[in-house]
């Protein structure tokens, strides 16, 4: 089998551990690229997280009434979750209030970590990935050797030096990798936490709310 003349060109000009040293450096800027529109999505749902406070408030006050109201100025995740409890509240949708904000909770919850794993799984799998090029790179100083007829470490250290680099390369983008990956499950799990905080709130009032108007019925 016969490869195209720039891939020939291309195993002709490197070797096979220097092609891997620059296939991780531009895993690396993908996995910059992945990191950097999750911060994005994060940055979203805490200015969303920011305004949905206003309906928290708006209840404390005003009631469900209220909050329903104040909803309008909410975008984002936010707003998913607290209209899946509101519309319950008020009737105008079938089903338990809470249940129905928890069920959204976990939605928002998964979507926070989406395309994380992918981190999680380059800072895994870079270290092996640069082993494997510094094997390769060690045979060949010893393939040198062997053809050479000589010995030495002025025969076997060109080879041996440029093998090592992909070990490093690899291990620096596994740090990149897994830094990013903590940090962003960091960021994630600290939203979900607020968003829960401000749902338990919301149901508490909304439970107040349909417990006194109950009482008042009944009475």
């Amino acid at each position: 089998m016969t490869l195209p003349p720039v891939l020939q060109s291309a195993f002709e000009a490197f070797s096979l551990e220097m092609l891997l040293v620059f296939l991780m450096a531009a895993s690396s800027l993908f996995l910059v690229a992945i990191a950097l529109e999750r911060l994005l999505a994060l940055f979203l749902v805490r200015r969303s997280l920011v305004s949905a406070r206003k309906v928290v408030l708006a209840a404390r006050n005003g009631g469900i009434a209220q909050a329903v109201q104040a909803l309008g100025t909410v975008r984002g995740v936010a707003r998913t979750v607290f209209a899946a409890g509101l519309d319950r509240a008020t009737g105008q949708v079938k089903g338990n209030p809470a249940k129905a904000m928890a069920r959204e909770q976990k939605r928002v919850g998964g979507a926070l970590r989406a395309r994380t794993w992918i981190l999680g799984t380059a800072g895994a799998l870079m270290p092996f990935v640069g082993l494997f090029g510094t094997v390769v790179g060690v045979m060949n100083a010893f393939q040198a050797i062997g053809e050479s007829g000589q010995g030495g470490f002025a025969i076997v250290s060109v080879g041996i030096s440029q093998a090592l680099i992909a070990t490093a390369v690899g291990i620096a983008v596994a740090l990149e990798a897994v830094v990013l990956f903590n940090i962003l499950n960091t960021i994630a799990g600290g939203l979900v936490r607020d968003l829960a905080i401000l749902s338990d709130e919301l149901l508490e009032l909304i439970e107040h709310e349909r417990g006194s108007h109950a009482g008042r019925t009944a009475g």
